[in-house]
């Protein structure tokens, strides 16, 4: 792979996969260099197969919407993502609605993916994800304000362990702002500093 022959990467993966049970990984694997190595129709078996053992698998869905987009299939790719979404309990649909909703933002549909992934962020109180990817469309728009407020209620936010998810400080870095915590919150817990 790392020497880009990707046709003798499939012919030297072939023996791993000719056993009984095949591991999703590596199915994974011959998929994208199926797609790679220009083979879509083998690439698109591949990923429906996995699809059937593992039907809303996101990595096996991302690497189909991109095999999607590659062949010009974005509505597709779109209308399989949404149908996946709604058939799925809230709660329970986080990746795959991520997913949707990026594949909204990519085909020009900016305002549905941001009320998607608003919807995300109430279905999933402690994942920061929706608010973070919300955060970099309002910049995209210029909005700096609801900038800053998606990215304080990212900060709000806790995984199962109770820790922040340090990708809010990275998603604030690169859009320019301050990792520092608001005026609100140096207010919220003073600033006396005698701890």
């Amino acid at each position: 792979m790392a020497l880009e022959r990707l046709q003798e990467a499939e012919v030297v993966l072939q023996p791993w996969l000719s056993g009984r049970t095949t591991p999703r990984e590596l199915t994974l694997f011959k998929a994208d260099l199926q797609r790679r190595n220009g083979q879509p129709e083998a690439a698109q078996c591949s990923l429906q197969n996995l699809l059937r053992l593992h039907p809303n698998d996101p990595q096996v869905l991302q690497l189909l919407v991109l095999l999607n987009q590659e062949q010009g299939r974005h509505q597709q790719a779109t209308s399989e993502l949404t149908t996946r979404f709604k058939n799925m309990e809230p709660g329970q649909r986080l990746e795959v609605g991520l997913l949707l909703a990026d594949q909204l933002r990519q085909g020009g549909s900016g305002q549905a993916a941001m009320n998607l992934y608003g919807q995300l962020a109430r279905e999933n109180m402690n994942d920061a994800r929706p608010l973070l990817a919300l955060a970099l469309l309002r910049q995209e728009r210029g909005d700096k304000e609801a900038v800053h407020t998606l990215l304080e209620q990212a900060r709000e936010r806790r995984d199962a362990n109770g820790l922040v998810d340090p990708l809010i400080e990275v998603v604030a870095g690169q859009l320019g702002l301050s990792a520092a915590r608001s005026t609100a919150s140096t207010q919220r817990y003073g600033v006396s500093g005698g701890f």
